[in-house]
């Protein structure tokens, strides 16, 4: 009996152990995510290293990728893409890592996700595109690459309106003469 006793004993110091190790192989991309918005760079290197899944998404669909592109973390966005992130894939809203970029002045990030395949007209569920919302934003440095990448300035969300609409509304006034350069259309 005292030997089934220490067996017993043994074996429930084990077993949480066991549950333990498969909680921690589940770690990795929530901890991508945490060091992607953060830009740490380090980190983030040794998790894909660690087998983190690089287009790992959170219960709101969001990536790595989306969230450094967020906080213009440039070398973080190009680790994430030298190691194969879908710049396409969307979160639950249908947002993509170019349209969460395009919130920032941050060309280098858009011209990065541009490069490794992004798609410029690629729309959320509710139809605004990167360019809609870099006009928005007033981000006339965006605006103007999403422009030469052939981005359509004519697109309309569900609400009706196109990014010259918000240029225009917000008195953007470089960004407004872009986009009617590129063939934007009156209102």
């Amino acid at each position: 009996i005292h030997m089934s006793i220490i067996r017993l004993v043994r074996l429930l110091t084990i077993l949480p152990l066991t549950y333990i190790s498969v909680a921690l192989a589940q770690e990795p991309d929530a901890d991508l995510h945490k060091a992607a918005e953060k830009g740490d760079t380090a980190t983030v290197r040794a998790l894909l290293a660690n087998n983190a899944s690089v287009n790992a998404q959170d219960s709101k669909g969001v990536t790595a990728l989306m969230l450094a592109a967020a906080a213009s973390h440039s070398e973080t966005v190009e680790l994430l893409l030298k190691h194969g992130a879908d710049p396409n894939l969307r979160d639950r809203d249908g947002d993509t890592a170019l349209k969460y970029a395009a919130w920032n002045d941050d060309v280098f990030v858009v011209e990065a996700l541009i490069a490794k395949g992004a798609q410029v007209d690629l729309a959320s569920e509710l139809n605004i595109t990167p360019l809609r919302v870099a006009a928005t934003s007033g981000n006339t440095t965006v605006v103007e690459a999403l422009l030469k990448r052939g981005a359509n300035p004519n697109i309309r969300g569900r609400d009706g309106k196109t990014a010259l609409s918000f240029a225009v509304g917000r008195d953007y006034h470089e960004i407004v003469r872009l986009l009617k350069d590129a063939g934007a259309l009156e209102e």
